[in-house]
């Protein structure tokens, strides 16, 4: 499969990377918004990978060099399918997704949305999940998408910061504290993925009666860590 990457920032150069360790076989090439478009004319599938106001730009130099049974996948934020089919012509598939920036390292999530009677998101697919995992949502929902898993490494990141500090302030090295917060991080999410329990179950297992973790857990409460998490999401989804 032929790639073209269209866009130099953060996330493009996240996927390039992801799919140079994960397919090496396939060809990948970075164009920035200024560069020659004639690369994305040979490419099966080309990644829009610029900011929502340079759509327009990008597309008016790019979309005359698409081959017509080539895919074109669009990670830029609340660009609706409709105004990227008219922006290219016929028989171009065309695809949103919302990736975030872990595909670099093979556990990237991305969320994907297509046209009723689309062409090109098998194609998507493929390549999003060599990265990590894929859902297909709901156009409507791709906002919420970009609140939940395109925003979502941020807040994790705050977590694991608050976490980290608290084991400096409990003895530990920070190299320490960071092995100990990321490992159980991913050994939590890890049980979610594999388990049908819900999250309130998983959590009961590891909480025994007048222990220390319904100790922290009651701080947690306290601090309204549900209704914060829930309004920060909400929040990035309307924004």
């Amino acid at each position: 499969m032929d790639i073209v990457i269209v866009g130099n920032g953060k996330i493009g150069h996240a996927i390039a990377e992801g799919l140079r360790r994960a397919r090496p076989s396939w060809p990948v090439r970075i164009l920035g918004r200024s560069d020659d478009c004639a690369p994305a004319g040979e490419a099966d599938v080309v990644l829009l990978c610029v900011k929502p106001l340079q759509v327009r730009a990008a597309l008016a130099s790019l979309a005359p060099a698409l081959k017509h049974d080539s895919t074109l996948v669009s990670v830029a934020a609340k660009t609706t399918l409709a105004f990227l089919r008219e922006l290219l012509p016929q028989g171009v598939g065309v695809v949103r997704a919302m990736p975030n920036l872990p595909v670099s390292e093979l556990v990237g999530m991305t969320a994907l949305a297509c046209e009723s009677d689309a062409t090109g998101i098998a194609c998507a697919e493929t390549i999003f999940a060599a990265m990590g995992r894929t859902v297909r949502v709901e156009e409507r929902l791709m906002d919420a998408a970009t609140a939940m898993n395109g925003c979502g490494p941020a807040y994790a990141y705050v977590i694991v910061e608050a976490w980290i500090d608290a084991g400096i302030k409990l003895g530990f090295s920070y190299e320490t504290s960071r092995t100990l917060v990321a490992q159980t991080l991913l050994g939590a999410a890890a049980s979610v993925l594999a388990s049908d329990e819900h999250p309130a179950a998983l959590k009961t297992a590891v909480t025994t009666p007048a222990g220390c973790t319904i100790e922290g857990l009651m701080q947690l409460e306290d601090g309204r860590i549900r209704s914060t998490i829930v309004r920060a999401i909400i929040a990035a989804a309307k924004a």
